[in-house]
């Protein structure tokens, strides 16, 4: 059986001493290297977090500049279309009328032309008849 003597007391003194010792030594330095490495990393990834959110911000930020940028682009490229589509049709209606005026010229000159025609034909039919006539009869009329 366990015997109480001072042996134990000894035993139970310098377990303590040992403690004490080893406590100062070895887990204080420890537990502080460990507290230090927790702070550290602690501070780590709050800075992590930071840039991280920081990151995320700046692709927001980017996303919404290239959202503006397309949705402008997108507008100066309809205005750009409707522009071109309002030259077009004014080119088109000056063709046109130019066209139209060509036409109208071209055609007076046509009826112009037909009209000193028939005057000259006119005039001249009498003649032509008392040709043929003459020479289906073959005598002067």
């Amino acid at each position: 059986m366990i015997d109480l003597d001072y042996s134990l007391l000894a035993e139970l003194i310098g377990y303590l001493i040992l403690l004490v010792i080893l406590n100062g030594m070895l887990y204080k330095p420890i537990r502080k290297l460990l507290a230090e490495r927790a702070s550290r990393m602690a501070s780590i990834q709050s800075d992590v977090d930071k840039y991280e959110r920081n990151a995320q911000q700046l692709v927001k930020d980017f996303d919404a500049k290239l959202a503006e940028a397309r949705g402008s682009g997108q507008g100066a490229m309809e205005k750009l279309k409707q522009e071109a589509r309002e030259e077009d049709k004014k080119i088109s209606d000056a063709s046109s009328k130019e066209a139209d005026a060509r036409k109208q010229e071209l055609m007076a000159g046509l009826t112009s032309d037909i009209n000193a025609a028939k005057k000259d034909l006119a005039a001249k039919v009498e003649a032509f008849a008392m040709d043929i006539s003459q020479k289906i009869l073959g005598r002067a009329i």
